[in-house]
């Protein structure tokens, strides 16, 4: 069980509700599914396990049974008990123990797992939380404060010592990479100008930026000629451009479908860096083809595919 002393920012997500976008139902889910899944390979649980999606502010646990848990993704100079709480690693924590999360230090998105998991119901096959629309989750919304959270998996027996190794690097997502992106439907729609422009510029996230998307401070210059359009699907990382000129990038609570004209796609593998800018973050374009994207996304899951099995091997030939 795990008491919300104060909530924060926090919610429960997994990988997403997929399946029923053509009923206009968002499929939500962690906006850095890789540092989720990571979370979820240290401790040998199910990718798709419910992990707690933490951003920055006065998030503060008090785990009332031990257990196992990881934290990966953003650094938001958790404090386990007043120490450091190491990122990227399983660590036992005692009944009564205190987790405390601040500032960023790097990113905006911590994702905290617990061995077994956390004890939620899924709504239409899914954890993940849509406060928007009020599915899933915690009763469909964000944690508050005197909230209780059981957990769902058995404690190691105590008294068993447990090594923790690092001998395979741990993956980690990078905060300076420009962001992968594969052309979309509309981009032909831009003078060359504008094109070069894009591709070159510092774009800036602006203060609207939630889990729906982020709007990007800059304009583009110049009015786009573009005709009436119907709308049509979008995903995590499609690139709108609104009257305004200001391109928003779509994330997990995206809408179903949109009418602005797209530009391109963030590819996959880029969905991590992402996910982790925050307001005020400086972020580029590097615009690839669809081939090159896959291979990226491939080469990428190939590693962590070899670091999870070496994982579940860890916890296998473990004591407990």
């Amino acid at each position: 069980m795990i008491l919300f002393e104060s909530a924060g920012l926090c919610c429960l997500q997994d990988l997403g509700r997929f399946g029923y976008q053509h009923l206009g139902i968002s499929p939500s889910g962690a906006m850095d599914a890789f540092a989720a899944r990571v979370a979820n390979a240290l401790l040998a649980n199910d990718e798709n396990e419910g992990v707690l999606e933490i951003l920055p502010g006065n998030t503060r646990l008090r785990v009332l049974r031990a257990q196992w848990f990881a934290l990966t993704g953003a650094d938001l100079s958790a404090r386990l008990n007043g120490q450091p709480m190491p990122l990227c690693q399983p660590v036992w924590i005692e009944a009564g123990s205190l987790l405390a999360f601040g500032r960023a230090a790097q990113g905006c998105r911590a994702y905290l797992s617990a061995k077994g998991g956390f004890h939620a119901e899924p709504v239409l096959g899914s954890v993940a939380t849509d406060a928007r629309s009020g599915l899933g989750g915690w009763h469909g919304r964000w944690f508050q404060k005197d909230d209780r959270l059981p957990l769902r998996g058995m404690p190691v027996p105590k008294g068993k010592p447990i090594r923790w190794h690092t001998s395979f690097a741990n993956p980690a997502f990078a905060d300076d990479e420009p962001l992968l992106v594969v052309t979309g439907a509309h981009w032909p729609a831009l003078s060359p100008g504008q094109q070069e422009y894009f591709q070159s510029a510092g774009w800036t996230v602006s203060k609207d930026a939630d889990r729906m998307g982020l709007r990007l401070l800059q304009a583009l210059p110049d009015p786009v000629c573009s005709a009436s359009m119907l709308s049509g699907p979008v995903t995590f990382g499609s690139i709108q451009l609104p009257p305004d000129n200001r391109p928003i990038i779509l994330a997990a609570d995206r809408q179903t479908t949109g009418g602005y004209p797209l530009l391109g796609t963030v590819a996959s593998v880029s969905h991590a860096r992402l996910a982790q800018c925050k307001p005020g973050d400086t972020l580029h374009f590097s615009f690839v083809d669809l081939q090159a994207a896959q291979n990226r996304l491939r080469v990428r899951e190939q590693h962590f595919m070899e670091w999870r099995t070496h994982m579940r091997n860890w916890w296998r030939n473990t004591d407990g």
